[in-house]
Parts: C-alpha cells; sequence; structure tokens
C-alpha cells in the first residue's frame, strides 16, 4: 500500500509539473509577444477594460509604423515634390510621421486574452494585407478627385490656376500621408503610377504661379495683413508690380470694439477688436476670381487701432494652409 501511495502521489505531481509547464507555455505571449511578418503585426496592450487593453496594443504598432514611415520619407512621392526644399520637406516629414499614428484599423483580431482581477492584458494581430488595401482604396479616392480639378487646371486661365492649385495642393497634401503608410504596410507597395503624374502636376503649379504678377491693395485698417501677405508671398519668390500686375488682391477690414466687465483688471482693461476681413482676389480687369472673409478677435492693452493690427490670427491660418489658400479661401 505504501508503495502504491507513493507512486499515486508521482503521478499527482507529474501531472501538476506538465499543467504548471503547459500553463506558463500558454502565457508567454505577454512577454515575449509574436514577431511581425509580412503579413501580420502583433502587439501586447494593457488597460482597465479588454477594449482598452485593445487600444493599447494598437498604439503600440501605430508607434512601430510611424518609424517606418519616417525611415522611407525620403524617397517617397512627398518627398520628391518638394523639390530639394530642406525646410519644407522636414516640416512636411514631421507631419506625415505625426499623422501616420493615427491610422484607422479594418481587421484586428484579439489573439490572447488575460484578466488577473485588476487589468486586462490582450494579445491582437493586424492583419497588413488588409490594411494595406483600405489605405490603397482612400487614396485611389483622393487621386480620383485630383484628376477631377486638374481637368479643369489645364483649361483655365493663369489666375484661376491660383485658386485650383490650391485646392490641388490640398488633395496633394492629403495623399502624403497614405504614401508613406502604403510603404511602411508593404515592403512590395509601388507607388510608380503616381510619381512622374504628381510631379509633373507640381512642375505645371509652379510654372502657372511664376506667370502671375501681384498688386497688394488694402484698407488703413489692414495695413499690417497686406505686409504679411507680401512677406509670404516673397518666400516662394512671387513677382510684384504696381503698374504691370495681373493680379489684384484687395484687402479691406471692418472692426468694432469691444470691451468685456471683469474682476480681472488686466483682462477688464483689455480693448478687444471684432473684426471682418475681406481678401479678394481678380484680374487686370477687375473680374472677381474669389472673395474670402476672415472673422477673428484680436485684443490688445494699448487700444482699438492697435488690436485692429495684430495680425497673429492670420499668421495661424496661413502656417496651418499656406499663403496660396488663405488668399484664395482654399
Amino acid at each position: 500500500m505504501k508503495k502504491l501511495f507513493i507512486s499515486l502521489l508521482l503521478v499527482l505531481f507529474g501531472v501538476s509539473a506538465i499543467a504548471s509547464q503547459n500553463s506558463n507555455a500558454s502565457m508567454l505571449w505577454l512577454n515575449s509577444p509574436p514577431s511581425d511578418t509580412s503579413e501580420y503585426f502583433y502587439a501586447v496592450g494593457y488597460g482597465e477594460t479588454i477594449s482598452d487593453a485593445k487600444s493599447d496594443a494598437l498604439a503600440t504598432i501605430s508607434a512601430k509604423i510611424s518609424v517606418s514611415v519616417a525611415s522611407s520619407f525620403s524617397s517617397s512621392v512627398s518627398a520628391s515634390r518638394q523639390n530639394g526644399d530642406e525646410d519644407v520637406l522636414s516640416e512636411s516629414k514631421n507631419e506625415v510621421v505625426s499623422q501616420s499614428k493615427n491610422i484607422e484599423y479594418t481587421d484586428v483580431k484579439v489573439q490572447e486574452s488575460f484578466d488577473d482581477g485588476k487589468r486586462w492584458a490582450v494579445l491582437i494581430e493586424v492583419d497588413r494585407v488588409i490594411l494595406t488595401k483600405s489605405y490603397e482604396r482612400r487614396l485611389s479616392g483622393v487621386d480620383a478627385k485630383i484628376k477631377a480639378e486638374w481637368d479643369v487646371f489645364t483649361q483655365s486661365t493663369s489666375l484661376e490656376k491660383l485658386k485650383l492649385s490650391s485646392t490641388i495642393n490640398k488633395y496633394l497634401k492629403e495623399t502624403d500621408t497614405y504614401f508613406a503608410l502604403l510603404h511602411a504596410l508593404s515592403s512590395q507597395y509601388d507607388d510608380s503610377k503616381y510619381t512622374a503624374r504628381y510631379l509633373n502636376y507640381t512642375k505645371e503649379m509652379r510654372k502657372a504661379k511664376s506667370e502671375l504678377t501681384f498688386k497688394i491693395k488694402s484698407d488703413a485698417a489692414s495695413g499690417q495683413l497686406a505686409s504679411l501677405v507680401r512677406s509670404e508671398l516673397s518666400k516662394e519668390n512671387a513677382t510684384f508690380s504696381d503698374k504691370n500686375y495681373n493680379v489684384l488682391i484687395d484687402i479691406t477690414t471692418k472692426a468694432r470694439e469691444q470691451k468685456y466687465a471683469s474682476a480681472n483688471k488686466e483682462f477688464a482693461n483689455l480693448t478687444f477688436a471684432l473684426r471682418d476681413t475681406t481678401v479678394s482676389l481678380m484680374d487686370r480687369s477687375g473680374k472677381v476670381i474669389s472673395t474670402t472673409v476672415y472673422k477673428t478677435k484680436e485684443s490688445s492693452p494699448s487700444g482699438f487701432n492697435d488690436a485692429i493690427a495684430k495680425t497673429a490670427k492670420y499668421e495661424a491660418k496661413i502656417k496651418q494652409n499656406g499663403i496660396m489658400a488663405f488668399i484664395t479661401g482654399n
């Protein structure tokens, strides 16, 4: 009986050891998730809920992809369009890398999950092929819009091309992130069907812009803004003439004074200018191509006129969309 009892203990111990080993093996993914392959991304995430853990894992994958985006950007279609302008290239790269972290995932599978009573842990798998096809469809959609605008561009006058260029460049900028992501998602991705065409678009838009000579006209309340517009256009090598121009930029500002009661003496001392600024773009004959109204509010402790003259809000809009978009309203 004693030998039998000992034998049973040994068997039970062996079963327990095997079960423990199997359990440990099944939890290896917590510290050692599978390596990424050409077909799938993998990541482990943690959170108070399984949804939070899944989001955390996806953020890890997005971070990995953004590293690939940064390394491949210099050889992308987007970089080629910058024509060697290092400042613009650097700014574009930073923006693309930042946007590449906001990936919209379309096929996410939870491979493993674990709840220790305090938080969830999950192992997720993302299909790279499905994600690549999703962004290829997005790129094709934007490209269709670019082609439609380009058909109109080729039939337009020089000044009308300026307005259309702003729209086309906005769409081209949208494709920047798509190209970068597609290269990061698939090492086999080929953008050659876009490269030559997009470079030609950029070349022709620059040529159209070089044929324009600007004159800037402004009222007394818009003097500082007019100087800002001239400075920004000069950065893009624009030509100016008060006599031999073919584009007139007419800037006018209407503003009303506003003060606000407040226990804060500094705030109560401020004078606000509530401005409606109109930027009109017209040809030599006076034909209006576009009219854009910017509603802004500025303040100053020095009075109403000083508040009207401030350009910070205009500068922010120009920085966000570019000077051409600012003057055309696109």
